[in-house]
């Protein structure tokens, strides 16, 4: 019995070993794996922040250049309003100008328009015959005279001019026909005689020539 017990004891004992093993070698497994484990969620978690950091490395660069590209286009923009305001402002000044100049330009025919009445009357005051004026009244001849021509001097600097009418071609844009005449000097339709100047402001008609003109009909 005693060997039977011994024997037993020893059986136990090499089975009781046995298990140890086993259970050391499950529980090193078991280690093992877990440590795998653990190096294997580092790894992850490394590589989900790496990806995380070139996502923000490249969504950094992407809103500067979106930045930068809104700042170039409203500089564009301010650009493209200022060449405009520069161009509607030239011509305005062109336009204001033109406009001036064109008032200025009919201001000065109503003046002078309304001067060459006064013209009229000295030229139909120095058509009287000097031999029939008595010696006092000619030094204010002599006078009117010389307003006359000083007046004349006045507009011609202005661009005023006669209009150049006897002998020539009837043109209603510069002669007015009040009579046909007779004439053995001129062929029909050419100016006889001039009643009323007519005058030119530059190459525009202030007035036409009041004229007779040739008819031989």
């Amino acid at each position: 019995w005693h060997i039977t017990t011994t024997i037993s004891r020893e059986g136990y004992t090499d089975m009781s070993k046995k298990e140890n093993k086993e259970e050391k070698d499950t529980v090193l497994a078991e280690d093992a794996e877990k440590v795998a484990e653990d190096a294997a969620k580092e790894k992850v978690d490394e590589a989900k922040g790496t990806a995380a950091d070139e996502g923000a490395d490249k969504k950094a660069p992407d809103a500067k250049d979106a930045a930068a590209k809104a700042e170039a286009d409203k500089a564009a923009k301010l650009q493209q309003q200022f060449v405009r305001l520069q161009a509607d402002f030239a011509n305005y000044k062109k336009r204001t100008a033109a406009e001036k100049l064109q008032i200025s330009e009919v201001v000065k025919m109503d003046v002078i328009t309304n001067i060459l009445p006064v013209i009229d009357n000295f030229e139909r005051a120095l058509q009287v015959p000097q031999d029939k004026v008595a010696d006092d009244v000619k030094s204010f001849i002599d006078g009117y005279e010389m307003i006359y021509k000083q007046l004349l001097g006045v507009l011609e600097k202005e661009g005023v001019t006669k209009i150049d009418a006897v002998g020539k071609p009837f043109d209603p844009n510069y002669h007015q026909a009040v009579m046909r005449v007779p004439s053995d000097e001129y062929d029909d339709d050419v100016v006889v005689e001039v009643l009323q100047e007519g005058y030119l402001l530059g190459d525009k008609t202030l007035r036409p020539a009041m004229v007779k003109v040739a008819f031989n009909g």
